[in-house]
């Protein structure tokens, strides 16, 4: 499967002018992330994935380091307070742009890239992680509260939560980093990934440690699934976990009616957990895993959009559409400011 999908990739490039592979990627990996200083975006993803693994284990102490950096940036920061059970809503303009903004916050989050071509170990290496629709955030717990950040830095709210550091009741010593989902609607965290858990930097672990870890500490936790409590004002929940060596389509029928899923994640195993833009993690919308990987999607998530015509037209198009909206948003802040 994946050889015929690579092959069937290769040949679209070669009847194109020019070359077309660089546009459908999202942004480069840039150099100030520790991981890759040498790739560029016209490399295959394969080729990539293959240098960052090779690289990330060769320099582990350097992700252990900066994983203390940013725990020590937790417990350093002399933020001054604002108002408690401020509610994240990145849609209100006004709201955003008097956010405090913590610069070392800033673009510490793990972004994925299109997947434009099956991994070779795509079965043996890989874990899908379904998303449903929400705000990215980094959730910091330490000294007693928990704030959330976007991916600029800017502070979306602060909130009490059971996680180590959280709450002022217990753990005020101790400091906990996640990668999170926001669901405004269901006013829900939901918790892609671990950074950093009561103290102990996990940046430097694999993905399936990470996975382990996170599962086995929110599964200890119970106060974490309730809702305003003392120690928890919001349930922080973890997502599935599906390993891509079992029948993913029986997987996606099951978690189909859990919430709306805006994509899938697929997690390379043996990753690092890198800031930036990387390889070794990769996104697709549900209505894409049939051409892309071969499998059957249940309905409603076989359902396009209008007008679609295949994967990379929609990824073209969904380009397109970001850069209009990252650009409307710069004219605001210029307005805003004058």
């Amino acid at each position: 499967m994946a050889s015929k999908m690579k092959d069937n990739l290769i040949d679209i490039n070669e009847k194109e002018n020019g070359n077309p592979r660089a546009i459908f990627y999202k942004r480069p990996i840039k150099k100030d992330n520790y991981t890759l200083d040498i790739d560029n975006v016209d490399t295959p993803q394969e080729i990539r994935r293959q240098r960052l693994l090779q690289f990330q284990k060769k320099y582990r102490e350097a992700a252990f380091n900066i994983g203390r950096g940013i725990l020590d940036e937790a417990f350093n920061s002399d933020e001054d307070e604002c108002e408690e059970h401020m509610e994240i809503d990145e849609s209100d303009k006004k709201r955003y742009h008097l956010s405090k903004r913590c610069k070392y916050y800033a673009n510490q989050l793990m972004m994925s890239e299109w997947m434009l071509e099956v991994p070779q170990d795509f079965v043996e290496k890989w874990i899908m992680v379904p998303c449903p629709q929400g705000k990215r955030t980094l959730v910091v717990a330490c000294k007693g509260i928990t704030k959330a950040y976007n991916k600029r830095g800017n502070r979306l709210g602060k909130f009490y939560s059971a996680l180590p550091g959280g709450n002022p009741s217990e753990h005020r010593s101790s400091c906990t980093i996640l990668d999170c989902l926001w669901i405004k609607q269901q006013k829900v965290y939901h918790v892609l990934d671990v950074l950093a858990w009561s103290n102990q930097s996990l940046i430097n672990c694999d993905t399936e440690f990470r996975f382990f870890w996170l599962k086995s500490q929110l599964q200890e936790i119970e106060e974490l699934q309730k809702r305003d409590t003392y120690k928890n004002t919001y349930p922080i929940l973890p997502l599935p976990n599906i390993s891509c060596n079992t029948e993913l389509s029986l997987a996606l029928e099951n978690i189909s009616d859990l919430y709306p899923l805006d994509g899938l994640l697929f997690y390379h195993r043996d990753g690092q957990y890198t800031k930036g833009r990387t390889p070794l993690v990769t996104w697709l919308k549900p209505f894409m895993l049939s051409e892309v990987l071969g499998i059957s999607v249940p309905p409603p998530l076989d359902e396009k959009p209008d007008g679609y015509i295949d994967f990379k037209y929609y990824i073209l198009n969904s380009r397109a559409k970001k850069r209009k909206e990252t650009s409307e948003v710069q004219m605001d802040i210029t307005h805003e400011n004058c």
